[in-house]
């Protein structure tokens, strides 16, 4: 990069108010600088013109900044910066710069900085800030994406309340589903097994109360019917027990040991148990049916009554893992949806914050300084903050701003042009006035002189005919007649010459007089025009006030 050397400490300040414009074509290269500018900077107009704008580049200042500030631009987008700037005698001078693209018919055909005074305290920032830089510690600031804007707010804003209503329609319809699960499995498998067991437990006693009721049904005559009910009725037992014992076989899949246990030991009580009491019972045995129900189907009818308590406390045990579970699974479920709610939330805050402050707030800040730029105030701050469509409208109006600043700048120029032009013109047009009033007083006199002289040559001449007529009357020689034709024919000449003379010199009055008038319609124009320049300047200062002759 270009260094500008040498450098000296001498800072020079810009006064507030003071505007420093210049303008380049797309390569750099200055087409326009105005007085404040070229004042400042110490280089004649005709130095600045066609030269690359970096001709004021300071050299403590970082490529970095400038690879940001032309980074920006071609993107369209306009720039602003602290920029130190370097004078022809080596001087410096800090400026708060605002670089925008000019455009025409939506094509950018150059740039456009616009300077103004920097506070201290910026300078001061800008300083750390491009030491940072040049030391390579400078860390980009934090900024919201380009393309986030109210198109694309709204369609995230939209895609992500459908995402929040898919997550908790999954988390609502599968934690339902989890409760049916587990209602089907406490069902199934704990309270079906455990309510065959109470059947199986049921009719265990109840063949024992029938067991007995034929033992006693032996011991009395006529008892045949009785006893054939009491027998239908143990095999109706039995028969009950295989069946829910078959179901249990099927449902109680969560104790599958004490399951089989307790098969095992129904199995023996049916088939060792209350099938031969059936059988002794069938063929009149009565000691036999004692000695089974005492040696055979009690024990087996106990060992089977422990297996049922046993598989009872296993399915009662499981449902209670089940139930834990259920509740831990519940529990995380609530937790999740109270997390995904936090969390949607904070993210609902987090965009809504994002979105005021990177559009919503950018979106209010460019009403405000269009409120501002149509009543006349175009000194407001150059803000250049949002993104999507209010950065763009932002930026549209800070470009706006200060192309009008820069048009008042121009106008305020050449309505001082104007004024001094005119107030050399009125002089001029004054002494104009002031000689044609003396030629119009030389003139008159002159013009009265010959009117005297060629009343006199007319007198002269009149004089003259009379003489010829006399001699022509009394028969003068004729010699003498010839002398007094020529002379009077001579002083009819010089009479004729004095009044063309007369003539001419009132027509020369009559002009002096007309240019007269001219003159002063002219110096009264001018006046007129000195006092559209003042009202033009007042204007300026109105739309511009504090503003100095620059």
């Amino acid at each position: 990069m270009k260094k500008n050397l040498p450098v000296t400490s001498r800072q020079t300040e810009i006064p507030p108010g003071v505007t420093l414009v210049s303008k380049t074509d797309l390569k750099g290269r200055i087409t326009y600088a105005n007085e404040a500018f070229v004042e400042v900077s110490g280089y004649a107009l005709d130095e600045l013109l066609n030269q690359s704008h970096n001709i004021v580049r300071h050299p403590d200042m970082p490529p970095a900044a400038f690879a940001d500030m032309w980074r920006t631009l071609q993107q369209g987008k306009p720039w602003r910066g602290i920029v130190k700037n370097r004078c022809k005698d080596g001087g410096y001078y800090w400026v708060d710069a605002c670089v925008v693209p000019v455009k025409r018919h939506d094509q950018v055909t150059g740039y456009m900085s616009v300077r103004k005074h920097a506070p201290p305290d910026a300078i001061a920032a800008a300083q750390a800030l491009y030491h940072d830089m040049a030391a390579g510690r400078a860390k980009p600031g934090l900024r919201l994406p380009a393309w986030l804007g109210i198109r694309s707010g709204m369609r995230l804003g939209t895609l992500f309340v459908a995402l929040l209503m898919l997550v908790g329609g999954v988390l609502g319809i599968g934690g339902l589903k989890l409760a049916d699960d587990a209602l089907h499995q406490l069902y199934h498998r704990q309270l079906g097994p455990v309510a065959a067991i109470g059947k199986i437990t049921a009719r265990l006693g109840e063949s024992r109360a029938t067991m007995l009721e034929i033992r006693l049904a032996r011991q009395r005559t006529g008892q045949d019917e009785a006893l054939a009910h009491q027998i239908a009725r143990l095999r109706a037992h039995r028969d009950e027990v295989q069946a829910l014992l078959g179901q249990l076989a099927v449902d109680s899949g969560q104790a599958p040991q004490q399951t089989q246990r307790l098969a095992a030991a129904l199995t023996h009580y049916t088939d060792e148990g209350l099938q031969r009491v059936e059988m002794a019972a069938a063929f009149d045995d009565p000691e036999q049916i004692d000695e089974l129900i005492r040696q055979r189907v009690l024990p087996l009818e106990q060992a089977a009554s422990v297996a049922a308590s046993e598989l009872r406390d296993a399915l009662d045990t499981a449902a209670r893992t089940a139930y834990e579970e259920t509740l831990a699974r519940n529990a995380r479920i609530r937790a999740i949806a109270i997390a995904g709610i936090l969390c949607g939330l904070l993210a609902v805050v987090l965009a809504g914050h994002m979105f005021i402050r990177g559009i919503v707030d950018p979106l209010n800040a460019s009403i405000r300084r269009l409120n501002r730029i149509a009543q006349g105030d175009l000194q407001g701050e150059i803000d250049l903050s949002g993104t999507g469509e209010s950065g763009q409208l932002n930026h549209a109006a800070a470009v706006m701003q200060l192309h009008l600043k820069v048009m008042l700048d121009e106008i305020a120029l050449a309505a001082r042009r104007i004024q001094r032009h005119c107030t050399t013109l009125n002089t001029v047009l004054y002494s104009v006035t002031e000689h044609s009033e003396a030629q119009h007083d030389r003139v008159y006199a002159a013009i009265r002189a010959l009117d005297a002289a060629v009343a006199e040559t007319s007198d002269l001449s009149e004089r003259a005919e009379r003489l010829l007529h006399l001699a022509s009357a009394e028969g003068a020689a004729p010699a003498l007649a010839d002398e007094t034709r020529e002379l009077a024919t001579a002083t009819r000449l010089a009479a004729f010459g004095a009044e063309e003379v007369a003539c001419a010199m009132h027509q020369v009055a009559d002009l002096i007089v007309e240019n007269r008038g001219e003159a002063q319609r002219a110096w009264q124009a001018s006046e007129e025009l000195k006092h559209v320049a003042s009202e033009l300047n007042g204007l300026v200062d109105f739309f511009a006030p504090g503003k100095s002759a620059q």
